[in-house]
């Protein structure tokens, strides 16, 4: 699928970056159809199957541009989310914070002498352990994609197969919500009726087919970029079909915040394709104005327009309609998590506790409701992981964005992904996207395909390829500097 048109063979994909795109897509997929990744023998799957991202990194190594020592560095000072999480896990595998008590066909739960909060603690091993795992292979996994891939055809058909796996679990959903059906495929039970596609919930589905539409939405931007007028062929099709159903998907099951987000998202992915048009339309020395390009625009403002309904009638605090009690029941659990989390600042009380540890600091006034999420991924890694363990994974994201910010330039194919991003990292906050293993992955594989895809559309722009032909022809020709004109005769 797909070929770089303006530069020809040379700009293909490698077989290493041909073993990055499987790898994920493989992952991806696997954890998209899964439960969203969260079924038990997925998860675990989901976590072994993307450790395999280490070995493709260390196999590849030599086709590093740079010294081998200098990768070993930037991958572990990229990886440093990596090793906070392992570590912790070693650490608190030796200060449980509970233990089972067993009597008869009776299970209780007691929490034992802690150390101090600077000092990690860990909740059972085997939940810890492959959560722990997970966080670290789906990472890494897709930080192959900044250090070692250097073709922009890698990204388009990594988008491409993901964006399309996602397309096509939103028209089964649609289906199946249309049909009322109580099962996955009419045959696979899932606990919530509420259920979407493949995902139990409906708000990490959302989460998702976020993520995706964006990214979509940038294909379809890059694709008029590179084929101007004739980008509706085939895959053109294809990629505005999935980014439709997507959005449809997030109407039809998707709380307001989710619908006033993917709006948004939508209306600027418009405006991008709009402008892109524009753009090849006046390098082909033709007219502006076209039926396209006011179609786009059109489109554009008219889902700015729903954006703008959907925050006028719904009141800010039921953007998200918190289930068992609303936005008060919301409040209230928020606040017995973060008297969990008070209880340990620095280092929590292990990955994994939450489920366990919150019913000592639940409230009355819930009852015996069981809480497995806090419904906010913020304050749920708050409690879990503390001050330490929840700021160090935005290290790479701010390191993404000096990146971007030292480039000085973001191609505007790549802006509508980025404006999913921002919005998945703002829901974080309400709601718990990335408790979903596919969001998560989604969320780091676009956010490193991003700052690498901008880097080499920076390196190969025509200038640049001009520039470095000119170079190699000097260089063949024996000179290592570009020629110094000489100065012009003094004016009379």
């Amino acid at each position: 699928m797909f070929e770089d048109e303006h530069h020809g063979p040379a700009q293909t994909e490698t077989s290493s970056e041909l073993a990055y795109r499987v790898h994920w897509a493989a992952v991806g997929i696997l954890a998209a159809v899964g439960a969203g990744g969260n079924a038990p023998i997925i998860e675990g799957a989901v976590a072994v199957l993307s450790l395999v991202g280490f070995a493709l990194l260390i196999a590849n190594r030599e086709t590093y541009d740079g010294k081998q020592r200098t990768l070993y560095w930037r991958a572990l000072l990229w990886m440093l989310p990596v090793w906070v999480v392992v570590g912790t896990l070693v650490v608190g595998h030796f200060f449980p914070a509970f233990h089972t008590i067993i009597q008869g066909e009776d299970k209780s739960v007691q929490l034992l002498p802690l150390p101090p909060s600077w000092v990690p603690v860990g909740a059972a091993l085997k939940v810890a352990g492959v959560e722990a795992m997970l966080a670290a292979g789906v990472f890494s996994a897709s930080l192959n994609a900044l250090l070692m891939c250097k073709s922009r055809l890698v990204f388009a058909r990594t988008w491409a197969i993901l964006s399309l796996c996602a397309g096509a679990l939103a028209m089964l959903g649609l289906v199946q919500y249309g049909a009322g059906a109580t099962d996955i495929l009419w045959a696979i039970p899932t606990g919530n009726p509420q259920f979407f596609a493949s995902f139990p919930h409906p708000a990490q589905w959302c989460a998702f087919a976020l993520l995706w539409m964006g990214a979509t939405l940038g294909l379809i931007a890059w694709l008029v970029r590179q084929r101007g007028g004739h980008w509706l062929s085939a895959d053109g099709w294809l990629f505005l079909t999935a980014a439709i159903l997507l959005g449809v998907s997030i109407a039809v099951v998707g709380e307001p915040a989710y619908r006033l987000l993917a709006a948004l998202v939508a209306g600027l992915g418009c405006f991008v394709i709009a402008w892109q048009t524009r753009q090849e339309r006046l390098k082909g020395k033709r007219s502006t104005l076209s039926v396209a390009l006011l179609g786009w625009v059109l489109a554009g403002v008219a889902l700015f327009g729903v954006a703008a309904q959907v925050a006028i009638h719904n009141p800010l605090d039921e953007w998200i309609h918190y289930a068992n009690g609303g936005a008060l029941m919301h409040e209230r659990v928020i606040e017995d998590t973060r008297s969990m989390w008070q209880g340990r600042k620095w280092f929590g009380w292990g990955a994994g506790s939450y489920r366990v540890v919150y019913g000592f600091f639940q409230g009355a006034d819930q009852g015996g409701q069981y809480y497995a999420y806090a419904r906010s991924d913020l304050w749920q890694s708050l409690a879990e992981h503390g001050i330490i363990g929840t700021l160090v994974w935005w290290v790479p994201v701010l390191g993404v964005l000096a990146r971007l910010i030292w480039q000085k330039r973001i191609a505007a194919f790549l802006v509508p992904p980025a404006a999913a991003l921002a919005a998945i990292a703002a829901l974080t906050v309400v709601d718990f996207p990335l408790a979903s293993p596919a969001v998560f992955f989604g969320f780091w594989l676009i956010l490193f395909s991003i700052a690498r895809w901008s880097e080499v559309d920076q390196e190969n722009t025509p200038s640049a390829l001009s520039g470095n032909r000119r170079m190699q022809k000097l260089r063949a020709d024996g000179q290592t500097l570009l020629p110094v004109p000489a100065p012009s005769p003094p004016s009379a």
